[in-house]
């Protein structure tokens, strides 16, 4: 008897429309993620299920880019010239760059392609990035954790302080934290003072209020994480009264060469962009843009390079989360895959998701005890100059805001500011 319903016991779920398919199929091609990652998050995004085959026809008919298509070699050195250009440092290697170009360029290209043309665009830069060190290294153990959001590291970045920048009184703080288990980039903010109670108090609490609350947090022991540890315990003891403060601690302080997570973490954004940053910022020193005798300059400064630094950070916290670790033998926790699909997928690879979302009433009333408000914590020019500079930014055409093109802007802005 012939089947005519068409069904043949499988059941896929319902198919998005092409639109909305091909959006996500090019999504996912970006973040360059496997094929059966694609289909997990089909799955989990759309309820769509599927075999490698259909993704592999719905991936032919909706032109999603592969490496094994790329594009020509002439279009492929042009692009990569470009990524490389905007790297000073020359600290960027193949597979980060390979990255961006899937990112920022929607192309895919394949590593060895990349490789042999950043050694003809840039052939110093594979001895810039060696990565040799003389030094005896510390000894490490094994890192473990019971699950995602279990445990949190937090520190501050102060390279681009007054001290670090020698340019007068400005400087730009940075203040970031870490999942242990997942190695995710959890919430990266420029702050204009990263060693101030009040503003990390803030931090903490806009990063509860975004992603949930989490059981530990780990800090290097600075007395910038006093309204921190306040908050912290006191939404512990309110939300999670079964967890036991003995066997599970809400706050631990470390050396900072302990609080690996977060330490590491500076040091892969300095590679990243972060000595891209400092050369920049720099040149309005050497090349006179920048004058800290004119108190228009530093406010000018303290209200345009703390936006630019923000889509920076923001840039490498995509990349980094997107990113696959490379696979580790012998570490303990996930390897192989990026920091989002762990925090995405934790019963793979043996853990639970934490993460309590806390009702709005308990941070508000955390926030009225902080000493400083939120909105002084995080300004860096009065309200006055804001609006003023808005406007001149809107007059010259609200150009993109772009690290190569900082010191631009701050010239087209100075003379109407003036």
């Amino acid at each position: 008897m012939g089947n005519h319903s068409g069904a043949n016991g499988h059941y896929n779920g319902t198919r998005p429309p092409d639109d909305v398919l091909k959006a996500a199929l090019h999504d996912y091609a970006e973040k360059s993620l496997s094929l059966s990652q694609r289909l997990d998050y089909l799955l989990k995004d759309y309820e769509y299920k599927i075999g490698l085959t259909t993704l592999k026809a719905l991936n032919r008919k909706f032109n999603v880019p592969t490496v094994k298509k790329p594009p020509p070699e002439h279009i492929c050195a042009t692009v990569i010239s470009e990524v490389v250009s905007n790297n000073a440092s020359s600290r960027n290697g193949p597979n980060t760059v390979q990255n961006q170009v899937s990112r920022h360029h929607k192309l895919k290209i394949p590593r060895d392609t990349v490789r042999r043309l950043m050694a003809d665009i840039d052939p110093d830069g594979a001895e810039v990035r060696f990565p040799g060190r003389n030094r005896q290294p510390k000894q490490r153990g094994h890192l473990t954790d019971t699950g995602v959001y279990y445990e949190l590291h937090f520190d501050g970045h102060e390279k681009f302080n007054f001290k670090g920048l020698r340019m007068g009184p400005v400087g730009i703080d940075i203040y970031g934290s870490r999942c242990h288990s997942s190695s995710r980039m959890v919430k990266f903010l420029t702050v204009p003072n990263a060693r101030c109670s009040s503003t990390v108090g803030h931090y903490y609490l806009d990063l509860v209020e975004d992603n949930g609350l989490f059981v530990q947090a780990t800090v290097d022991g600075g007395s910038e994480t006093g309204e921190l540890y306040a908050a912290h315990l006191a939404l512990r003891q309110e939300c999670m009264p079964d967890v036991s403060l003995h066997n599970h601690p809400a706050f631990v302080a470390l050396p900072s060469t302990d609080n690996i997570p977060i330490e590491s973490s500076w040091h892969l954004f300095t590679e990243y962009v972060g000595l891209d940053i400092k050369q920049i910022l720099l040149l309005g020193k050497t090349l006179n843009y920048y004058n800290p005798a004119y108190p228009v300059h530093i406010q000018l400064f303290n209200w345009l390079w703390p936006k630019i630094l923000q889509l920076c950070l923001d840039d490498f916290v995509d990349y980094w989360n997107n990113h696959r670790i490379r696979s580790q033998r012998g570490k303990r926790l996930p390897s192989g895959v990026s920091p989002n699909y762990i925090c995405d997928f934790p019963e793979r690879f043996g853990l639970v998701k934490f993460g309590e979302r806390v009702p709005q009433e308990h941070i508000d009333a955390l926030r009225r005890k902080i000493p400083r408000s939120r909105d002084e914590c995080y300004r860096w020019v009065s309200d006055e100059f804001n609006t003023q500079a808005f406007g001149v930014y809107e007059q010259i055409g609200s150009p993109k805001l772009k690290l190569v093109d900082g010191w631009t802007i701050f010239c087209e802005m100075l003379p109407l500011l003036q």
